[in-house]
């Protein structure tokens, strides 16, 4: 359920609220620090009616992030032709930093819950998905401030795209992170850690699909222009 309504409202993102968005990101940026501080409050106060059960998920599963991040990154393994593409390129930073604003809830909860369990005895999963998750921490960091305009602006364009580069990398380890935490709890069929799990190996394979797909349509074409020239 939580995927559907993550999903609604990243199809709203894009379809209703394209041009907004592109012109007055820090309105969008500041709405989504203001659903954060929801979440903390609701948290704190053992929200529980309401939208409450809707919400939680959301920003505590990081189901939110984790779409706005695929949407990102299938844009760029889309046709170049592909209107879709052309329409979230156009907002593809800012998607960017929402994401990483919402992705906020998830690590503080998170961290909150398990670091006390690194200090007894801690499984090897446990570690190497800890390991994974400050990776992460890291790698998202340096893409938020590198996305931001102001920081761009001073780059330059062929450093600017090494840095960006690193949401390749990020990306996967979003999967594997989920995947450690999620496997065992799968493995002893708990039916919201299959759904869960399913879903996000579903939504990578077809990523690594499309994006191997673009790879090799783009070496077949480099490969036909000088055949083609001569």
């Amino acid at each position: 359920m939580r995927f559907l309504v993550a999903l609604v409202i990243a199809i709203a993102l894009i379809a209703a609220c394209e041009k907004p968005l592109k012109r007055c990101p820090a309105l969008f940026y500041a709405l989504s620090v203001l659903l954060v501080g929801a979440y903390f409050y609701g948290s704190a106060t053992n929200a529980t009616g309401g939208l409450w059960p809707y919400f939680l998920p959301l920003l505590q599963r990081c189901a939110l992030a984790f779409l706005l991040f695929s949407i990102v990154m299938f844009a760029g393994a889309l046709r170049d032709s592909s209107p879709l593409r052309t329409r979230i390129m156009a907002v593809r930073r800012q998607l960017s930093i929402m994401a990483c604003i919402f992705a906020v809830g998830h690590i503080a909860y998170y961290a909150a819950s398990y670091l006390p369990r690194l200090a007894s005895l801690p499984s090897f999963s446990l570690v190497c998905a800890f390991a994974i998750a400050l990776a992460l921490v890291v790698l998202m960091a340096v893409l938020f401030a590198t996305s931001l305009l102001a920081v761009k602006q001073r780059m330059k364009a062929s450093g600017w795209k090494s840095i960006q580069r690193l949401a390749y990398p990020f990306y996967v380890l979003i999967y594997v992170h989920l995947a450690l935490f999620l496997a065992p709890s799968a493995l002893a069929g708990k039916e919201t850690a299959v759904v869960s799990l399913t879903v996000y190996t579903v939504v990578m394979a077809a990523y690594v699909l499309c994006r191997t797909r673009k790879a090799l349509q783009r070496k077949a074409k480099a490969a036909a222009m000088p055949a083609s020239s001569a």
